[in-house]
């Protein structure tokens, strides 16, 4: 699908809201625990140790730095 791109994004149409949504509780609450990638670049992975089950297959929240 191509990008749409406007010189106001206000006057694009809203996208109408999905009414099988649920609400999901909370599964945890935790610190990203802290590591190392390539040659020694601090990363912290937000969903380290989560199923992927419970997870986005998209979803990467890492902070690197």
């Amino acid at each position: 699908m191509p990008a749409v791109t406007v010189d106001n994004p206000l006057t694009l149409p809203k996208v109408a809201a999905s009414g099988d949504a649920v609400a999901r509780p909370v599964l945890a609450v935790t610190t990203a625990p802290s590591g190392f990638e390539g040659e020694g670049f601090p990363v912290r992975r937000a969903f380290a140790g989560i199923n992927y089950r419970h997870l986005d297959p998209f979803i990467m929240m890492d902070q690197m730095g």
